[in-house]
């Protein structure tokens, strides 16, 4: 009873552990906006995303910009690409997707993008359940960011006050506990 209880843990350890190799993100410095309802000009500049040494053809990795979340894509020739992280439908990582020929695949809907334009190409969700499940979902973009590798690194230029743009509408002090700026709630 002991040593199949013992077997039973140990078997199950290896589930615990990870099958590929996790590599970390530096987040970027992020600046808090404490006046709330203000934005801040548009202001795009651009900034290190990944060592090209982190870059394999025909795969993707993710990394955070400015506070927000870019995939790099590499083609199978070689090209490299960036594209907004968050998949249109489900919002899923697009890191995690396959790059061939111009395309970067979700892997869990199978909708297809360009990595030049980030529009959609071939069917909208083809894989099941997700064929059924977002038919009446109109088909949307990935944004595409410029980018640009030199000195052992990819940069993409990004709105470095797209972020906190974006919290202006949310952020109002330290201990906010009254709801958004114009009076709604989250």
């Amino acid at each position: 009873m002991r040593t199949s209880i013992l077997a039973l843990m140990l078997g199950s350890a290896a589930a615990l552990v990870p099958t590929l190799p996790m590599t970390s993100r530096r987040a970027a410095k992020t600046e808090l906006n404490m006046v709330f309802g203000k934005t801040r000009a548009s202001q795009k500049s651009y900034v290190p995303a990944v060592g090209q040494d982190q870059l394999k053809p025909g795969s993707a990795v993710s990394s955070i910009c400015a506070g927000l979340d870019i995939c790099i894509a590499v083609d199978t020739d070689g090209s490299v690409y960036a594209l907004g992280n968050k998949s249109p439908v489900l919002g899923t990582p697009m890191a995690a997707g396959s790059v061939a020929n111009g395309l970067i695949r979700d892997p869990l809907t199978g909708s297809s993008f360009d990595v030049k334009t980030g529009e959609l190409v071939g069917p909208w969700c083809p894989n099941f359940p997700f064929s059924i499940l977002f038919s009446i979902i109109e088909p949307t973009t990935l944004p595409v960011f410029k980018c640009k590798t030199g000195g052992g690194a990819v940069s993409v230029e990004v709105d470095v006050n797209a972020k906190t743009n974006f919290e202006s509408g949310y952020w109002k002090g330290i201990l906010d506990a009254q709801g958004k700026t114009d009076g709604g709630y989250y």
